[in-house]
């Protein structure tokens, strides 16, 4: 990832560049005298499979070498032999000795960065801000990832009203004005979107296309008709990547004269913002899936809740909904289930697990037949939004959150029957297919139990041969019916006096006495084990 020479003009010194991106992002952990001041080329990735290339001014960073350990300081040498200004390394911990000495030794900075952050995302950043401009210092001097502080600081400079919002015109963060603003700022703010009625009128008149295709500002006009006043924008890019645009509206006032200049600066500057504030989008995300885990899991439950904002001692429920066949996988049910949750029941916590998804619930969860509505209609909403078939399990309410993973082992055994077809219903509660799920169970320890599958039905197909799974079918069905010829035959569409003859062949090459309860209840497991 080394910079183009145009790029390269505008490089950054180690030090900028550390002060940029700020020290919760990047420590500086070893400073050999004068590193700081090196200027910076790019950014490179260790790969070790391969030697470690020519990289002059480079900031290497150390994927698959654990800080920890010999291989550090082996690549903190070859990286000064090969000219790279900086190593990055994840580390949460003092660095060990060696490491250090040695990047002392050869006067290379060591910076560390948490072993949570994305090498992907420490690439990005330290790439944007090694070609940020140096005048974006003004811009820059609100907190990395504050994107509402930085909308009001360049609507300062540039004298107009600022949004910032992502590719899909959802908007990220906004200024405050004291002026007053048209309309279609006022909806976009207030539905955190721009209104589909503009984002057409925007997409004739090619702005979209503009952003998507230039790092030019776009200048459109106002437009009197929809009360929409004069606008200029600029797209925000990161290595490639669009990440969102800049909007500037006029308000009162005329924008500043150097209003372009203003925003091509605070496109780059932006970068880092929006780079930020993804980041902290997605540890937050990541905390709170861990916390729903814990909750599931039963593990410190009281403990996530709290952090949640639950009250440990409220009555849960958990709800768990999957796709049949795996139709649609959990990536995509995840967020229809969250939408819905997030419509009528806007407490709701929301987690997928492998290819299930759970539905914590603490608001009304005493009302069972409630419940199990709201779990029929999220499946059916689902599964139309999905074109795919989607169950739904309900877990029995629980008095606190100690309790809530009972409530999740609970839907996990009403999923289970589902999935198998063991009942024609595709939601259910607990109490409406108890006896399949614990019969599920029955058939568990039989498996693990090798001996409790010995018996008649091995003899009879050593005795039978070939026959053996007509005779085993006639069984089945003999028992299914609780032994009526006439409804048993029917269904396996035979004479009953054919199935009499079968029925008297299985029994005598089995040594069967079905007139045994113990034996005709034991055939019946051994029946349901091999169907």
């Amino acid at each position: 990832m080394v910079l183009e020479p145009s790029e390269a003009r505008d490089a950054q010194s180690l030090g900028e560049v550390i002060s940029r991106l700020g020290p919760s992002l990047l420590t500086v952990a070893v400073v050999p005298e004068g590193s700081l001041d090196r200027p910076l080329t790019g950014v490179s990735v260790n790969d070790n499979l391969l030697e470690l290339p020519a990289g002059t001014g480079q900031v290497l960073l150390a994927v698959g070498v654990d800080a920890y350990t010999r291989d550090a300081a082996d690549l903190v040498q070859r990286a000064a032999t090969q000219g790279y200004a900086a190593v990055v390394l994840h580390a949460d911990d003092p660095l060990p000795e060696d490491v250090v000495t040695t990047a002392r030794h050869r006067g290379v900075a060591i910076l560390t960065a948490p072993k949570g952050v994305p090498w992907v995302h420490l690439a990005t950043m330290l790439r944007v801000g090694i070609i940020s401009s140096p005048h974006d210092d003004e811009l820059a001097g609100v907190a990395l990832g504050d994107l509402f502080g930085f909308s009001n600081s360049l609507a300062a400079r540039i004298r107009g009203a600022v949004t910032i919002e992502d590719p899909q015109s959802h908007v990220l963060a906004y200024s405050s004005v004291k002026d007053e603003v048209d309309e279609p700022r006022k909806e976009t703010i207030l539905g955190r979107q721009v209104p589909q009625r503009y984002m057409r009128l925007l997409q004739e008149r090619g702005v979209f296309r503009q952003l998507l295709t230039s790092d030019d500002v776009v200048l459109m006009d106002a437009m009197p008709e929809v009360a929409l006043s004069r606008r200029v924008a600029i797209s925000v890019r990161a290595a490639g990547e669009l990440l969102g645009s800049i909007w500037v509206a006029e308000t009162g006032q005329p924008l500043a004269d150097d209003h372009a200049a203003i925003l091509h600066e605070a496109g780059q500057t932006a970068a880092l913002h929006i780079m930020r504030h993804r980041m902290e989008l997605q540890a937050e995300s990541n905390l709170r899936r861990s916390m729903v885990r814990d909750l599931l899991d039963g593990n410190a439950a009281d403990v996530a809740a709290v952090r949640l904002g639950l009250d440990p001692d409220a009555p849960f429920a958990v709800l768990a909904f999957e796709s049949v066949g795996g139709a649609a996988p959990s990536n995509r049910l995840l967020p229809v289930v969250a939408l819905y949750c997030s419509t009528f029941r806007r407490t709701a916590l929301t987690l997928d697990v492998g290819p299930r998804v759970y539905v914590v619930l603490t608001d009304d969860v005493s009302d069972s037949g409630g419940l199990r509505r709201f779990a029929d209609d999220g499946a059916r909403r689902a599964a139309s939004a999905l074109q795919a078939q989607v169950h739904a399990a309900v877990g029995g309410a629980v008095s606190s959150v100690d309790q809530v993973a009972d409530s999740r082992h609970d839907a996990d055994r009403v999923m289970r029957v589902l999935l198998r077809g063991a009942t024609s219903r595709t939601v259910a509660d607990l109490d409406e297919v108890r006896a399949q799920a614990n019969l599920l169970e029955v058939l568990d320890l039989l498996r693990e139990r090798p001996h409790l599958r010995n018996g008649p039905l091995r003899l009879l197909s050593e005795e039978a041969g070939d026959r053996s799974e007509a005779l085993v079918t006639t069984l089945r069905a003999y028992l299914d019916h609780f032994g009526d010829v006439a409804a048993a035959s029917a269904s396996m569409q035979v004479h009953p006096n054919t199935f009499r003859y079968r029925l008297r062949r299985a029994t005598s090459l089995a040594g069967l006495d079905l007139d045994d309860p113990g034996e005709r209840l034991m055939l019946w497991l051994q029946l349901r084990l091999l169907g």
